[in-house]
């Protein structure tokens, strides 16, 4: 929106499809709609929570200048209005007609409900937790699937919380359904809002294709912390990631990364030496969410490994930091690492992500394609860390190659030619 169309009296609210994420130090990340990322600091959700419904701009800046007291937030906090105007994520109420993305998008949550094992199971959680008389806090509510299942599991009342445009959707599911007196809508974001009564029970789903990027772990530990009693019940209460070798078709590999077998092919195909390419890419493996149905045609090099396993009411730090040692079939080639996850919501209701089991789902998988093709040999191992929100280490997964001896001894392999690597990894 130009600059010349505002005045005071302009009124703006968040855009359909912005979603926010914390970096390492705590700012709050917003994605824009225009593809840019804004950092809102460490105070962002605050500054959202003020136009998730239309305000004008006067009465955000006469809001801000009222809680001043002595702080300097002010001029940083204009500042950051000021980009989410120029990156689109801040826009005129009038605009809401326009095609709507990310978790505004009705057909998002339509993707959700067809997956109707996703969506069964959690209703069922509810129905086994889910005492009479329990409060129950729904965070993420979306379309209000699980506030209703909550409800109709006997729940004395539920709390839907809900950020994005869709929850004007979830409160006419609600009226259509008749749970007005039943379930509540609250907008904004979990983190920001208050609850009139503690919860008995938490439902939260929003588990992200990597597993942790809609910020389960953050979200959880807040919700514990303030709007949940003590001995409350979460589902899900229990994540674990699950890590399994890959073999990528090579046409699929190379399309996801860069690396030293790409270096090579060009420069005999094009006499050109592209080094500097390779050295401005990201040097270790890169995350690719990828369709389950494209997924379960690509063969994995070895079994599933358990690589992490995170008890969401015990633990006290948004912080992950694990590994372990894939199970590679012998001498097979592997060129990425796909990570799925169990989701324990209650009782022995079990949500696994496994493309080659359900190769039907509405999470895609994080695949991590690796720079290039490896073998691993009879007396080589090969492990992975994941990490998550540790101080001095980028998010993600990386991968260590070597040979029972301890020398870094598992190459990748050579690829002159751009051919295609042979080889033979097992079914699942």
């Amino acid at each position: 929106m130009p600059d010349a169309d505002l005045s005071p009296g302009t009124r703006l609210q968040l855009a359909p499809g912005v979603r926010t994420r914390l970096d390492a130090a705590g700012h709050v990340l917003i994605d824009a709609p225009d593809g840019t990322i804004v950092d809102a600091g460490p105070n962002g959700f605050a500054t959202l929570s003020m136009f998730v419904r239309p305000l004008s701009l006067g009465v955000a800046i006469e809001h801000l200048e009222n809680d001043r007291n002595g702080s300097t937030n002010f001029v940083p906090t204009m500042s950051v209005i000021n980009m989410l105007i120029e990156e689109g994520a801040l826009v005129p109420p009038d605009l809401d007609r326009v095609p709507t993305r990310g978790w505004a998008d009705p057909v998002e949550h339509a993707r959700m409900l067809h997956d109707d094992r996703r969506t069964n199971d959690y209703i069922a959680a509810l129905r086994d937790a889910v005492r009479p008389e329990d409060i129950v806090l729904d965070i993420g509510t979306g379309s209000g699937v699980l506030a209703i299942a909550a409800a109709r599991a006997g729940a004395r009342h539920v709390y839907a919380v809900e950020a994005s445009d869709i929850a004007d959707v979830a409160e006419r599911v609600f009226a259509a359904n008749r749970m007005q007196e039943r379930v509540t809508l609250i907008r904004g974001w979990s983190r920001e809002i208050e609850l009139p009564e503690p919860a008995d029970v938490l439902v939260a789903e929003v588990i992200g294709n990597e597993p942790f990027e809609e910020e389960i772990l953050e979200t959880t530990l807040d919700a514990r912390r303030r709007l949940l009693k003590p001995d409350a019940r979460l589902i899900p209460h229990t994540l674990d990631l699950v890590a399994r070798p890959l073999l990528l078709p090579n046409t699929e590999a190379r399309q996801r990364t860069i690396g030293r077998r790409a270096i090579e092919r060009w420069r005999q195909l094009y006499d050109i030496e592209f080094q500097p390419l390779l050295d401005a890419a990201f040097p270790g493996p890169v995350n690719n969410p990828t369709e389950a149905e494209v997924l379960a045609a690509w063969p994995p090099a070895g079994s599933p490994v358990s690589l992490a396993t995170v008890e969401l009411a015990r633990l006290q730090r948004p912080t992950i930091d694990a590994s372990a040692e894939l199970a590679v079939a012998p001498s097979a080639s592997i060129n990425a690492v796909a990570i799925t996850f169990r989701a324990h919501l209650h009782g022995s209701t079990v949500h696994t992500l496994d493309p080659w089991t359900w190769p039907s789902s509405s999470w895609a998988t994080s695949v991590w394609v690796l720079p290039d093709t490896m073998r691993v040999g009879p007396r080589d191992s090969l492990r992975v860390r994941y990490s998550r929100r540790v101080p001095g280490r980028a998010d993600g997964l990386t991968c260590h190659a070597s040979s029972v001896s301890g020398d870094d001894a598992v190459a990748p392999l050579p690829h002159a030619t751009g051919a295609p690597v042979t080889s033979s990894p097992p079914e699942p």
